[in-house]
């Protein structure tokens, strides 16, 4: 009774492994699909930020309309003016 060790020789139908395999496969792809989408939303984010901070820098950029710098600048002469007004009449009181 050679070659009787009490262990079967007849190799294993495989049928649990290949399903585990395949359900190995399965997470494994699900997982990737998952990564790559998490990736595309990351870059839309990263897009987004992007233009809103170049949006902001924009507008903090732009220029003063004319009116607007032409009625600051009445009213800083108009301010200067009645400031010396004041200085004058402060000097009279003293």
């Amino acid at each position: 009774m050679e070659g009787s060790s009490g262990r079967s020789c007849n190799p294993p139908t495989g049928e649990p492994a290949i399903s585990e395999l395949e359900t190995l496969q399965k997470q494994y792809e699900e997982k990737k699909v998952k990564i790559q989408e998490l990736y595309k939303q990351i870059e839309t984010a990263k897009l987004r930020l992007e233009q809103q901070q170049q949006q902001k820098q924009k507008k903090k950029n732009k220029e003063i309309p004319d009116e607007k710098r032409e009625a600051f600048n009445e009213l800083s002469q108009k301010y200067n003016s009645l400031r010396e007004e004041y200085i004058a009449l402060s000097r009279e009181m003293n």
